[in-house]
């Protein structure tokens, strides 16, 4: 078969027709999400109006794709997130060739297609993260390596340091793929001869040149987002050896892949341990980019914690690994349509709950607290006006980061309309800055004449208190969220702003209320 007719037969032809409505059902899904944006959506939109090679907690690919999408189609929601269900369209893309080289036509469909039904891509292509931009790129480095394997061609060499440079300015997560590839290039000697006479170096160098920019970004600012990378793994502290968590860990792998893939895949690996003498090459590969990031993410969740979302970059292996295996007996393909209806189902049920049943949807954490943050965001934003007889406010004081990065959002409207609206500052509970809001605006003394102060956290307020001469708290507010769950804020005005030194005794009252290392 030539070349145009194996890029046009049927299975190639029904993976583009369930591939484009998959991704135009879920562009259309961000018009009639109900869901304001989350904390670290709000954040990453306030990065993308100042482009930069990098930022506090993150890499800069992040930032990039809002600041393109938003320039095109405005800052709603929907547009913030469009860079989601993209990056998915790629992902699958790029899972289906892999499969389709690995395994043959029909498994390479297979495996696009439960790329496209994993729960996780449901839920990761409603919102923008930057799992959701790295994993493309990893696929596309799978991709590549498997073709570097097979062709020793160096324009897969190139392509795949391409992809490895890239995905590592989405999310250092990709430097798995290093471990990855060191692991099967020990299994296999074809790996091995894939890489040498230059091949591997000449990627790994186009690699380094990608991520200079943001290596060079962090020695400017005192290496910020790899230390918070270390610093949001809990290795500096905190609870030591958890079997809870790491059960924890292991049992969200059933929720976000599926439970039939889940077991599909234990299965396998059951299956090729046994017979590891006799494992195929297509085994030992994806095995090796499956077991080094989920290995190592277990063991975070063992001596601290992990969220199931860590070992993303397992996905792809995992995804083709079971179709492909699946597809090759009448059992297995039976195995397989049963895994794509339950992701289905899981998938449609999550995005039902979502957008129709808002009651329900709030009892899932990270629904609830992205919910109401415009009308929470006016309410705040009427408070802070101007009123008759009254001094103005030199600053609007959040004590929590959620808070100031969807005021930063929710408000920017108003401050393109003109609407007299005061800075909005960061408090600060330590000298050191843990968070992209403490770090770009802090409260400054010289702005602290007169604060409007707004507490998400109760038990900061008197912390808070203590940084003014003159204090006094001036109402509860409450924004219903739908169901039986409210915002609980409080809302408190100071003068003179003056804060305390945060030397030990400052510290020892507050060390059993806020963990240092918290905020991403």
């Amino acid at each position: 078969m030539t070349p145009a007719r194996a890029a046009l037969d049927r299975a190639t032809l029904a993976f583009v027709g369930v591939l484009l409505i998959a991704t135009a059902l879920r562009i259309w899904a961000l018009f009639v999400n109900p869901m304001g944006l989350g904390a670290d959506e709000a954040q990453y939109w306030l990065w993308s109006r100042t482009l930069d090679w990098g930022y506090f907690t993150k890499p800069p690919v992040v930032a990039w794709t809002i600041a393109a999408t938003t320039s095109v189609f405005g800052d709603a929601e929907w547009a913030v997130r469009l860079g989601a269900p993209l990056a998915h369209f790629f992902a699958a893309s790029f899972v289906f060739a892999l499969g389709r080289s690995m395994y043959g036509a029909w498994p390479g469909f297979w495996s696009g297609v439960t790329w496209l039904l994993l729960p996780g891509v449901f839920f990761s292509s409603a919102i923008i993260s930057t799992d959701a931009l790295l994993l493309p790129l990893w696929a596309l480095a799978l991709l590549a390596m498997w073709r570097l394997i097979a062709t020793r061609s160096w324009t897969w060499a190139v392509l795949l340091g391409i992809a490895i440079g890239a995905g590592a300015m989405a999310k250092y997560a990709m430097l798995y793929f290093v471990l990855c590839t060191a692991l099967a290039a020990w299994w296999l000697p074809p790996a091995r001869a894939a890489l040498a006479k230059g091949r591997g170096a000449v990627a790994a160098l186009i690699a380094a040149l990608i991520i200079t920019p943001n290596v060079l970004w962090n020695v400017h600012h005192g290496f910020a987002t790899a230390r918070h990378t270390l610093a949001n793994a809990r290795l500096q502290g905190g609870r030591s050896f958890n079997l809870g968590e790491a059960a924890e860990f292991l049992s969200g792998q059933f929720g976000v892949i599926g439970p039939v893939v889940c077991l599909a895949l234990i299965w396998i690996i059951w299956r090729v341990a046994r017979r590891w003498k006799g494992a195929s090459d297509e085994d030992k590969f994806l095995l090796a980019f499956i077991a080094p990031p989920m290995i190592f993410v277990t063991i975070i969740a063992f001596i601290s914690r992990a969220n199931a979302n860590w070992a993303a970059v397992a996905y792809p292996a995992i995804t083709v690994w079971v179709a492909g295996s699946l597809f090759a007996s009448p059992p297995g393909r039976r195995v397989l349509a049963l895994s794509s209806g339950v992701n289905l189902a899981m998938g449609v049920t999550f995005a039902l709950i979502i957008g129709f049943m808002p009651a329900t949807a709030n009892h899932f954490k990270n629904v609830r607290t992205a919910q109401a943050w415009d009308q929470t965001a006016h309410e705040i934003a009427r408070r802070a006006a101007p009123q008759p007889g009254e001094a103005p406010f030199t600053a609007v004081l959040v004590d929590d980061r959620d808070t100031f990065f969807e005021l930063s959002y929710y408000w920017r409207d108003a401050r393109r309309a003109g609407t007299p609206l005061p800075p909005l500052r960061m408090w600060r509970l330590y000298a050191d800055a843990y968070n992209f809001a403490e770090a770009s605006d802090p409260m400054r003394p010289q702005e602290g004449g007169r604060v409007l102060a707004v507490h998400l956290n109760p038990s900061y307020l008197p912390f808070v208190a203590g940084d003014f001469t003159v204090f006094r708290t001036v109402e509860h507010l409450r924004v219903p969220l739908g169901g039986d769950y409210n915002r609980e804020l409080e809302i408190s005005v100071g003068e003179g702003f003056a804060p305390v030194a945060r030397d030990a005794a400052f510290l020892a009252r507050v060390r059993h209320t806020h963990d240092p290392q918290d905020g991403s």
